[in-house]
């Protein structure tokens, strides 16, 4: 029978690599004005940062509806198929309470909702171990409880050369207090129970993004069996730079890992273009 596996857009699996690990994705939505547009759907990548520069209005986010996890679990219930469904953290986001209420449309299906007290990257991850542990066959405890290992390890810093989309949509949480006057500093922020905060400050963003991968290597026990993302938001070159650098870090080793990604409009919209972070687990 298998478990299916569902997740959110701000996981930001390309619709490709999601089809052929088996998960499902359900998008957030990007309000621009009066449109609403489905991330990766109806607003791709490069349109998203056109409007961006064209459009008077700044972007913002909403949830998905009741009804688009309602939909996607009504196929797999009606097959009698477990689903592991794992969403953006709830201190970012009230996805998760959407899909909760959509699970209890089907009473007499196994549905487990996880709140992955991550976003992006670190959703990916743990979205791709859960398909992976349901294509080995486990169920869904096992499966949650290899997500909840992976949850452990992971790790995410990250910065940002503009403050302001994360401020103005209010998603730095507690760093708001530690940013201060934004024109001084620059913090390299983290995720810490699912929350936007402030790991370090410094006074630039070429040092931001130094401390952010002394950061990252500091975590590493085993290199060789760590995975690392590099996300970035329309930011290629970047990106580009700072995985060169955490391969230098790894004196020679070879991770299991070392991949780079750009984000989706949704994240975009909280991030600004230019961001960049690294995941590791």
């Amino acid at each position: 029978m298998g478990v299916a596996v569902v997740t959110d857009s701000t996981s930001d699996i390309d619709p490709a690599l999601a089809e052929k690990h088996g998960i499902t994705v359900v998008p957030l939505f990007v309000i621009w004005g009066e449109r609403r547009y489905r991330d990766y759907v109806e607003l791709s990548r490069e349109e998203f940062y056109r409007k961006l520069e064209q459009e008077p209005l700044l972007p913002a986010t909403s949830q998905p509806t009741l009804e688009m996890f309602a939909s996607v679990f009504a196929a797999h219930a009606a097959a009698g198929t477990p689903i592991y469904c794992i969403v953006v953290s709830s201190k970012l986001s009230g996805t998760v309470n959407v899909a909760h209420a959509a699970a209890q449309q089907f009473p007499g299906a196994r549905i487990v909702v996880r709140d992955s007290r991550s976003v992006a990257g670190g959703l990916a991850m743990l979205a791709l171990r859960a398909a992976a542990c349901a294509k080995s066959g486990a169920t869904l405890e096992a499966i949650d409880a290899a997500v909840e290992r992976m949850l452990g390890n992971l790790r995410l810093f990250g910065c940002l050369p503009d403050l302001s989309f994360l401020v103005r949509t209010g998603r730095i949480g507690r760093a708001r207090a530690a940013v201060g006057t934004l024109m001084k500093i620059v913090p390299v922020l983290t995720l810490k129970d699912g929350e936007v905060v402030a790991e370090a400050q410094v006074r630039t963003f070429s040092r931001a993004r130094e401390v952010m991968i002394e950061l990252t290597m500091r975590g590493v026990r085993d290199p060789e069996n760590t995975d690392f993302l590099v996300m970035h938001t329309h930011a290629p070159e970047l990106a580009a730079e700072v995985a060169e650098r955490v391969g230098e870090a790894l004196l020679g080793k070879t991770p299991a890992s070392l991949e780079i990604r750009e984000a989706g409009p949704v994240i975009a919209t909280h991030g600004g273009p230019g961001a960049v972070g690294i995941f590791s687990c």
